[in-house]
């Protein structure tokens, strides 16, 4: 499968991840997603369905994205949380802000 799969509607994009969100992900996804952000998407899904490991880039990543987002009055989800990936989110109380539901 494909490090990731971007489904966009409108101003709505969809990030499907095809496996772990580790920092050679961020390098491929962030180029991508700053294109998009600049175009017009104010409303971004991250779809974690198939991860079942994220790094501190991944992390850092995932809250940048978010601080982005709210700057340009947008909103964020992270969705098909894992259930480790969900207990890291919520050990450092990320998951309410991050917007993160579980699988």
């Amino acid at each position: 499968m494909n490090p990731f799969e971007l489904k966009r509607d409108e101003n709505t994009l969809t990030v499907v991840l095809g496996g772990d969100l580790t920092a050679i992900l961020v390098l491929a996804l962030k180029p991508e997603l700053q294109k998009l952000l600049g175009e017009g998407v104010v409303d971004l899904i991250f779809d974690l369905g198939a991860a079942t490991v994220i790094d501190s880039t991944g992390i850092g990543f995932l809250v940048a994205s978010h601080n982005s987002l709210k700057k340009m009055n947008g909103t964020m989800r992270v969705v098909q949380v894992s259930e480790d990936i969900m207990r890291l989110l919520q050990s450092m109380r990320l998951d309410k802000r991050l917007n993160v539901a579980s699988r």
